[in-house]
């Protein structure tokens, strides 16, 4: 025992530089929260539950700092075969390194949330409901899982040197490849899924049992394994090491994997930026000499040209060169109209804007929007495109404005900036007619249950409860409503007054908003008021019609012969009065927070349910969501809010208290 003591002792002198690194930057949080943030509303809920996926990540950066030469360590510094000489086993000095690296990590997960508990509880106020011990120990319980997770694997990999972050990298693509396919189990692989908090503070933190079992298994033999080629005297490789070392193949192969080792890694923060961001294009920067490698990559009618206007750079593929002259000759004027609307200064105005059309979107995409790139495809229709330009201009314009800002919050704010970039779509670009399919949206939605305001700035909220896509609609006549009651110029002048030197930065919810309407002039409720009242006209207005849409919120999920069955609770003569061409569409998803890409629809099918393959559906506990395609009187699909159901009765449902505050119509949040 004193001789284990002993080399963990020895361990923790190695380790010290990491953690007088790693204390030097719990400092450094902690003074930043100091300078940045107001502690009294700083609570555990919004910066650390709701953030897993992001500490999530912190915590594998961690590991692998720790723990990439952990393990070959003594042999890099000559010291194994001294370790070797006394009397104590490999598997004693394995096990040493190993348990001083998860210590030391866990000890600062622990610290971080000791601090997030004492700001949390300055943070209350006779309005929050104060988070649970129970969250704290199943959020502590998880988070430090993932570090013994995280070790036992990078420790295993640490013995092939240059290699293990290639293959570390080339195990996570596998996952991602195996969820994209459907595997089954493979969505339990996935190491940063594992924390899933509940959806509101109350509801109760389940454990995730199935996938902590699965990744103990995958944990424990990588932390075999590892014993294993650490007793190897010859090292895993063998000879071989040395042949990579001293030969010049070896040499030129090593040099490959350098740069391989940055493509994945690069591959992989691409994809996590992509499907993290939603709405918004994060994809590399565009420049002439990337255009021209791509160009190289294609011939024929796939080959990517380019092409450029006073405004605008395009990139586009061969086969569209006859519908992009009449696109490129418009787009100038689509830049000067949102320009001209939002009254841009002459420095956003000198800027050019990347317009790639080269690239596949998502489908519910026409187009998306970053800093000073856009990505959108090509319609038949010249105008339907430059209709496209003008919202995704405006994107581009608001970020520019307001250096930023509004990216900063963006869980508050997205539904602004789809609000002011349908609205100068619609008012500069369309027919008047064609906002009647939002208006319509809006009303059979609002019909169901009130579009609060207070949902379309909490955007995290309002994905779990409702279609995600009501911002827009919404969004749109929100804007209608600043405008009717303070003018055409107060878009910009909240844009400007969010955009202040002096303005608070990353406000989130109705405090983003307060603010920017106090530092504009403008009083909020007026705005609220109005939007409220253009509501209820909408309701009144189509409400013969919105009425034999009923809104289908109970239902009932098996699991059969490889297949999910949804069976909605349908209100008795449902299909009397239905317009033609009207049906009925579900879409479900296996997590709350699971991105619409993983998302399963499917039309109703014979005997009244809908149906899609059980491989995504692997947990005791889904969502669905029943909406309508309406035929001629709107051409978005429509749908409810999203329903939590246990699968053939596995585990009790549980009830989202966000569900509570949908209010009904004509009500005032």
């Amino acid at each position: 025992m004193i001789k284990f003591a002993a080399i963990l002792w020895k361990e923790w002198v190695s380790l010290k530089p990491f953690a007088f690194l790693l204390l030097a930057l719990f400092v450094f949080g902690l003074i930043f929260v100091q300078v940045s943030e107001f502690i009294d509303t700083y609570p555990t809920w919004d910066n650390m539950f709701m953030e897993a996926d992001t500490l999530a990540i912190v915590n594998f950066i961690l590991c692998v700092v720790v723990s990439i030469g952990l393990m070959v360590r003594e042999k890099s510094e000559g010291t194994l075969l001294y370790l070797d000489g006394l009397p104590i086993t490999r598997t004693s000095v394995y096990c040493a390194k190993w348990l001083v690296a998860v210590g030391l990590l866990i000890t600062v997960n622990l610290c971080w949330l000791l601090e997030g508990f004492i700001y949390d509880q300055f943070s209350e106020t006779s309005l929050t409901e104060p988070s649970s011990l129970r969250y704290y120990a199943v959020f502590g319980l998880l988070e430090n899982f993932l570090v013994l997770f995280f070790v036992s694997v990078i420790a295993c990999l640490s013995f092939l040197r240059l290699w293990a972050l290639l293959v570390l990298g080339a195990l996570f693509w596998l996952v991602f490849w195996l969820r994209q396919l459907q595997v089954p189990y493979a969505e339990l692989l996935n190491p940063f899924t594992l924390i899933q908090p509940p959806l509101e503070p109350g509801d109760p933190w389940q454990l995730p049992w199935l996938q902590l079992a699965v990744l103990s298994c995958v944990g424990a033999t990588a932390w075999l394994i590892g014993l294993v080629a650490f007793n190897t005297r010859s090292g895993p490789l063998g000879p071989s090491g040395k042949w990579f070392q001293d030969s010049w193949i070896g040499k030129a192969i090593g040099g490959c994997a350098i740069i391989m080792i940055v493509v994945v890694w690069l591959g992989l923060l691409s994809v996590y930026v992509y499907f993290s961001e939603g709405e918004t294009y994060t994809g590399e920067p565009i420049v002439p000499e990337v255009v021209q490698e791509r160009a190289k990559s294609v011939s024929g009618e796939n080959q990517i040209l380019t092409d450029e206007s006073k405004h605008f750079q395009f990139l586009y593929r061969k086969k569209n060169a006859a519908g992009m002259k009449p696109f490129i000759a418009g787009a100038d004027e689509v830049f000067e109209k949102v320009a001209d609307y939002l009254a841009v200064s002459d420095e956003v105005r000198s800027i050019q804007i990347v317009v790639d059309l080269t690239s596949a979107l998502g489908s519910h995409n026409a187009g998306q929007a970053y800093w000073k790139k856009i990505r959108m495809g090509l319609p038949d229709k010249t105008d339907e495109a430059l209709a496209i330009l003008g919202h995704e201009a405006t994107h581009v314009f608001i970020d520019q404005m307001t250096d930023g800002r509004l990216e900063e919050s963006f869980s508050a704010t997205r539904w602004f900036h789809e609000g002011l970039a349908s609205e100068i779509e619609f008012d500069l670009f369309r027919k008047p007619e064609e906002s009647l399919d939002y208006e319509r949206w809006l009303a059979l939605s609002s019909t169901w249950g009130e579009v609060q305001f207070s949902e379309l700035v909490e955007d995290g909220l309002l994905n779990v409860t409702r279609d995600k896509f009501i911002v827009y609609p919404a969004g749109m006549i929100w804007v209608e409503s600043l405008i009717e009651v303070y003018g055409q110029e107060a878009p910009t002048a909240l844009l400007t007054a969010i955009a202040r030197p002096d303005g608070p930065r990353k406000l989130g919810g109705l405090a983003r908003w307060r603010d920017a309407c106090l530092a504009a002039g403008y009083d909020l409720e007026k705005v609220r008021a109005k939007f409220r009242s253009r509501l209820k006209a909408l309701r009144e207005e189509y409400e013969e019609t919105t009425a034999k849409f009923p809104e289908v919120t109970e239902g009932t999920v098996t699991r059969k012969s490889g297949e999910i069955i949804v069976s909605p609770v349908l209100p008795e003569g449902w299909r009397d009065d239905l317009p033609e061409g009207s049906e009925m569409v579900c879409r479900m998803r296996a997590n709350p927070d699971s991105p619409p890409f993983e998302w399963r629809y499917s039309k109703l099918k014979k005997g009244d349910a809908f149906k899609a393959s059980a491989l995504t559906f692997l947990k005791p506990e889904m969502s669905f969501q029943v909406g309508w395609k309406t035929g001629e009187w709107c051409k978005q699909p429509v749908f409810g809010e999203w329903v939590d159901v246990a699968i053939d009765g596995e585990k009790k449902p549980k009830k989202s208290s966000a569900k509570g505050k949908r209010a009904q119509p004509g009500t005032k949040d």
